[in-house]
């Protein structure tokens, strides 16, 4: 909590501070429970900071009165309570309020006339002004234009208008968004467009911060998404797991014996969703069986017991990240000979399971050893990775991508031939373990560093054989983008000279037009003489060339494909300057 709370602005936003903020991590990781004990944390308290949580319930949200009302709604401000009802008012005056149809930009509402208790209406607009508000009364209808008290012309300046300025005593306003999805487009753009940039400067400026929360960092949780004035103003957050002595201390809390806290954080890998479910296993085990199993081993082969204890469930392939490319499946092999091993051999034979007596008696002997740490070590990448992706078949997908960046659906095809029919389906429909921008398809985060990691632990195909594939397959596409960059580069700049000397010559064009139109006689050979030769576009039927209107139709014609082209070249342009961001490998 104090690295977030070290990360926020609690003292206020300066011009250069960052204004949206992302807690992202893994789904069980503690996001939303962590930022909840944030906000009622004794540290919070101290701090002068006003707290909306508009998205707290279920419902999207889809209009902005209704975004103001659920901000109005769930007001907190740890350190001054007595202040929540007075803010939450005020809010809740803006989303009844009503606002001038001619001057406001973001939103209009009608309301039936018994609300307003006075029916007489100003003279005018600035009469109305002068106090905030206007009343044209009907006997059936009311539109009430002005925002109760306020001043401001729409919903964005009435908002910030209701929200206690840093000057009054609250340092920082937090708006926390924990579903971000459930805020419509309306709404957003709203935000982008209006709150945002009065929030920043002028007579509705305020101390305020979005408060953010994802599983994968802003730019790929929301990539087709702009922040506007606030879009160079974003920081991500990274959410762990808890460390093993807090994991530890937990389970000693909740009554697990000294001898089995070793167990724990191997068996909920640190994960707040997963410990109750890790302590009642541990409650519920019985050791005495693996007592006398691991008993009857020597001390060698009780530590490679150990080390097998480590996977919920234990396949050849996987185990070798743990014992090395060479031994894991000798390993794998010679326990399943052991008699009374207490394994639970799969339908395939290809993996067993192991209980959780054998587990926890197995771990805890070994914890403190060298040996067995570096197991753990080796493992708990892919520990992580098979509770995040639980199907064998998905994970041994994601390896294969493991040593690409940016894939879309040519490279694909490419790399995998006749096999990416089956590949493609998974990265293009799976968001569980892909994020997308336009065409192009990215591991998540949260999980590409692990792929990266058990891949190359593994010497796996993904990081040596598809990923130097693909390596060639993008310095070719690079060279190729390169070379045509240059040449439209070119292009463009010939097509935006020959558009500047046609805008010139057609300027003087319609000079001689409009000084023949005030002279009676002929516009002289001499004059039309004047153009360079390029421009003579040759006889048109029925028409002199040399006529200035004709010549002028013939420059706007020009104009007009010169223009197009340019048009066109500059789309290409952008698409492969688009493609050059989206390598299909990681560049230094």
């Amino acid at each position: 909590m104090e690295q977030l709370s070290s990360v926020l602005p609690l003292q206020g936003t300066e011009v250069s501070s960052d204004r949206v903020f992302n807690v992202w991590g893994d789904v069980g990781v503690g996001k939303s429970t962590f930022i909840s004990e944030f906000r009622e944390s004794k540290l919070l308290s101290k701090e002068k900071v006003l707290w909306i949580q508009p998205t707290r319930k279920e419902d999207t949200l889809d209009t902005i009165p209704e975004f103001i009302r659920a901000c109005s709604e769930s007001v907190r401000y740890p350190s001054s309570p007595n202040k929540e009802k007075k803010i939450s008012e005020r809010l809740g005056s803006v989303e009844r309020g009503k606002i001038n149809p001619i001057v406001s930009d973001d939103s209009l509402l009608i309301t039936r006339s018994d609300i307003a208790k006075q029916k007489k209406p100003y003279v005018n607009q600035a009469a109305a002004a002068s106090v905030g508000r206007t009343e044209v009364a009907r006997d059936d209808i009311e539109i009430n234009v002005g925002l109760g008290e306020s001043k401001a012309n729409n919903h964005a300046e009435a908002f910030l208008d209701a929200l206690p300025l840093k000057s009054l005593g609250t340092d920082l306003t937090i708006i926390y968004l924990q579903k971000f999805e459930k805020l419509s487009v309306t709404i957003v753009d709203w935000l982008r467009d209006y709150v945002f940039p009065a929030a920043s400067r002028g007579p509705y400026r305020r101390s305020l911060i979005l408060l953010l929360e994802s599983t994968e960092p802003l730019q790929f949780a929301y990539p087709n998404e702009s922040w506007g004035e606030w879009v160079k103003k974003v920081q991500d957050f990274r959410l762990y797991p808890l460390i093993e002595d807090d994991c530890k201390s937990l389970g000693k809390g909740l009554g697990i014996d000294n001898n089995a806290l070793d167990y724990l954080p191997i068996k909920s890998l640190c994960y707040p969703d997963a410990m109750q479910k890790a302590v009642n296993a541990l409650k519920n085990c019985q050791r005495s069986t693996a007592v006398k199993f691991l008993d009857s081993l020597p001390t060698p082969d009780q530590l490679k017991v150990a080390g097998l204890s480590l996977p919920e469930v234990v396949h050849a392939d996987e185990i070798s990240i743990i014992f090395g490319e060479s031994e894991g499946t000798s390993v794998y092999n010679w326990f399943k000979q052991l008699p009374d091993n207490q394994a639970q051999v799969s339908s395939s034979g290809k993996a067993f399971v192991l209980n959780d007596g054998l587990r926890c008696e197995a771990i805890s002997r070994f914890a403190n050893q060298a040996q067995f740490k570096e197991y753990a070590k080796s493992w708990k990448p892919m520990g992580v990775f098979t509770r995040n992706i639980p199907s064998r078949a998905d994970r041994a997908k994601l390896l294969l991508l493991a040593g690409l960046n940016w894939i879309d659906k040519p490279l694909c095809e490419k790399l995998f031939e006749g096999q990416s029919a089956k590949i493609l389906p998974f990265i293009t429909e799976n968001e569980e373990c892909f994020t997308r921008y336009q065409d192009w398809y990215h591991v998540t985060e949260r999980l590409r560093e692990n792929v990266h990691v058990i891949a190359t632990a593994l010497k796996h195909p993904g990081i040596t054989t598809v990923s130097k594939k693909a390596e060639r397959i993008w310095n070719e596409k690079f060279e190729a983008l390169s070379d045509r960059s240059q040449a439209l580069e070119s292009e463009t700049t010939l097509l935006e000279t020959e558009i500047r000397s046609l805008e010139n010559h057609q300027k003087e064009i319609r000079t001689q037009i409009r000084n023949q139109s005030s002279d009676t006689g002929e516009t002289s050979k001499s004059e039309s003489s004047l153009l360079p030769d390029w421009l003579h576009f040759g006889k048109k039927s029925g028409g002199d060339p040399n006529d200035p209107k004709h010549i002028s139709s013939e420059i706007s014609r020009k104009m007009n494909e010169s223009e197009r082209k340019l048009d066109e070249l500059r789309a290409e342009l952008s698409s492969i300057k688009r493609e050059l961001k989206h390598p299909f490998i990681y560049i230094d």
